[in-house]
């Protein structure tokens, strides 16, 4: 055997160029391949953090009448138990409590429908980054402040400081109404975020929709996204008697996961391709390896050599451009 991996080792630097040229070829084609799946992965996660870090958070608890996830309509009439065992959930770096709702809002000018995001302003600074960008004003400063996106603000024609009217179903069913002060605009670059979200402090929305003390969500950050499952069935043995359901990231926005899966699918191709391209390049050069040793192969073979002793040294000698290449 040592004789066998001394006689590889000396073919290999036989024709140093022509082994250096295969072992860059591979280790190129591995540089590629690692590449574009730290990009495709990069990108992933970026999306990821850019959804979770707006608005969703990357774990909600909900009541367990609501069917979709996006959009709670029922209430979590006691909430102060979940908020003790989220408190004491390991891998939960921050929550808050929240109320999310579709309303309308009304300048002097114009009324727009919009999706009313109601919080609560220390936590949602630590759950959410919502609040690094604002681009002129404060996130949430006063009780009855609120914060819109300056596509938004551009339509109903309002600037810092002035009076806007938030109006919503209240759980009555008549209809609540409260004024409120523009105190911040933000812009995330998202034309339904900027055009459609606002957000108000919590007790002002509690008191609009004469809820009392409910809310209708949680959403927590957790110190690592790639916890969510394990925390979330944690969580979900913790609040088994109560009327509630907790939810991933990856239970509520379920287009990211058909994103994910389609640049997955994508990116299997593309490596695919890049593999091929550069095997039958290191292909191509071994054969021609190959076929020049032929004379030498009869000789091994001529003095006692048999065919799977040379077919062994060849392997061998592969083997070890290949981890020279990877290398």
């Amino acid at each position: 055997v040592s004789a066998l991996l001394q006689l590889a080792w000396r073919n290999v630097w036989r024709n140093a160029r022509r082994s250096l040229i295969t072992t860059v070829s591979m280790g190129f084609g591995l540089a590629a391949i690692m590449f574009g799946q730290s990009m495709i992965k990069s990108v992933q996660y970026q999306i990821i953090e850019k959804a979770t870090g707006s608005i969703t958070g990357h774990l909600q608890v909900q009541s367990r009448s609501v069917k979709d996830y996006k959009f709670p309509d029922k209430y979590i009439e006691d909430p102060a138990p979940i908020e003790q065992a989220l408190a004491g959930q390991r891998g939960i770096s921050a929550f808050g409590r929240r109320i999310h709702i579709t309303g309308l809002i009304s300048s002097p000018t114009a009324s727009v429908g919009v999706f009313i995001s109601a919080v609560q302003p220390e936590r949602e600074r630590r759950v959410t980054t919502m609040s690094s960008y604002i681009v002129r004003g404060q996130f949430l400063p006063g009780p009855k402040s609120i914060v819109m996106g300056e596509r938004l603000a551009q339509r109903l024609d309002v600037r810092l400081g002035e009076k806007v009217v938030v109006m919503a179903q209240a759980s009555d069913g008549g209809m609540g109404a409260e004024a409120f002060r523009l105190s911040g605009v933000f812009r995330t670059g998202s034309a339904s975020f900027d055009g459609q979200i606002i957000y108000v402090p919590l007790p002002a929305a509690q008191e609009l929709l004469a809820v009392g003390a409910s809310i209708n969500n949680f959403a927590a950050k957790l110190d690592d996204i790639d916890d969510a499952d394990r925390i979330k069935q944690e969580l979900a043995e913790k609040l088994a008697g109560k009327p509630v359901q907790v939810l991933s990231w990856k239970d509520i926005d379920h287009e990211i996961l058909a994103i994910q899966k389609f640049q997955n699918g994508l990116l299997d191709v593309v490596l695919i391709i890049v593999f091929a391209i550069v095997a039958l390049g290191i292909l191509n050069t071994l054969l021609m390896s190959l076929f020049e040793r032929v004379r030498e192969f009869g000789v091994l073979m001529a003095i006692g050599a048999k065919p799977v002793w040379v077919l062994k040294l060849v392997l061998i000698e592969s083997i070890t451009l290949g981890l020279i290449g990877t290398a």
